[in-house]
C-alpha cells in the first residue's frame, strides 16, 4: 500500500507540472499519469540495481515519464523565433477573439513542444523562464489580461536571448 501513496503523489506532481506546459490540457487521463509515474519509479529502482548507460549520447532524454527530443541548436535557435513572433502576435489575436487566442496559444505550444527538450537539457534556469513567460502570456489569454500576455512576451524574450547568447 506506501507504493501507492507514492505513486499517487508522483502522479499528482506530475500532472500539476504539465498543466503549466500544455495548452488546454484535455488529452491527459488521471490513468496515463500514473503509469508515467510507475514508469519513472521502475526506471530509478533498475538505475539503483547497477548497469551502465550514457544517456548524454542518446537523442531524446526522458523525465517523469515525457520524452523530450533533443534537436541540432540551428533548430533551436529558428523556433525561439517562431514562438517570440507567435508570442508578438497574441494580442492581435486576442481582441479579434477568445477562440483565435486560444488558437494561437495552441500553436506556439505546437511549435514548443518541437525543441524544448533540447533547451531543459542545456540549462533548465533558462528553461524554467521561458516556461513562466509561456504560461503568463497563456494566462493572459485565458483571463483576457494584455498586460500578463506583455509580461510573458518579455519573460520568455530575456531567457530566449541569454539562451541564444550561451548557446550559439
Amino acid at each position: 500500500m506506501p507504493n501507492t501513496i507514492i505513486v499517487a503523489n508522483i502522479s499528482e506532481k506530475f500532472s500539476r507540472r504539465r498543466l503549466l506546459g500544455p495548452p488546454l490540457r484535455s488529452s491527459r487521463s488521471t490513468s496515463a499519469l500514473t503509469a508515467a509515474a510507475i514508469s519513472v519509479l521502475a526506471g530509478i529502482a533498475l538505475s539503483a540495481c547497477g548497469g551502465s548507460s550514457d544517456s548524454t549520447a542518446a537523442s531524446a532524454s526522458s523525465v517523469q515519464g515525457a520524452t523530450y527530443e533533443l534537436v541540432p541548436d540551428a533548430q533551436v535557435t529558428a523556433g525561439l523565433g517562431e514562438v517570440t513572433t507567435m508570442l508578438a502576435g497574441l494580442p492581435v489575436l486576442l481582441a479579434t477573439g477568445d477562440a483565435e487566442g486560444r488558437a494561437g496559444i495552441e500553436a506556439m505550444y505546437t511549435k514548443w513542444f518541437e525543441f524544448e527538450g533540447t533547451i531543459r537539457a542545456n540549462d533548465k534556469d533558462l528553461y524554467l523562464a521561458m516556461e513562466d513567460g509561456l504560461v503568463a502570456a497563456k494566462i493572459g489569454v485565458q483571463e483576457n489580461r494584455p498586460n500578463k500576455i506583455d509580461q510573458g512576451i518579455v519573460e520568455f524574450g530575456d531567457a530566449a536571448t541569454a539562451y541564444i547568447k550561451a548557446h550559439p
